[in-house]
């Protein structure tokens, strides 16, 4: 599994964020995080489609976790590719694949 810098980097703002208001909710997230990613590890297949409003040139997925993120990805072969986490309370388009 591969997770594109700005993912990453998006997420670990956003724990640092959250674990300033509350630490048991940021290890939470992060447990729920980790959870996500071995499933994806397993069967990124069975999630469901992505569409962005502005179409790129991938086949993306994306998997809920936490209630309210979502991770975007795309399967190239055997590898997920994590392109995106994304809170779905914003505007998340705007920052898809930066």
């Amino acid at each position: 599994m591969l997770i594109s810098p700005p993912a990453d980097r998006k997420l670990t703002q956003h724990m640092e964020f959250l674990s300033r208001v509350n630490e048991y909710a940021a290890e939470r997230l992060y447990m729920a995080y980790d959870e996500a990613l071995g499933f994806l590890a397993q069967n990124p297949e069975v999630c469901p489609s992505y569409f962005p409003q502005k179409p790129i040139d991938a086949d993306l997925k994306y998997k809920i976790f936490a209630k309210r993120y979502r991770i975007v990805f795309e399967i190239i072969g055997n590898e997920v590719y994590v392109y995106d986490v994304q809170d779905c309370r914003q505007d998340t388009d705007k920052s898809l694949v930066d």
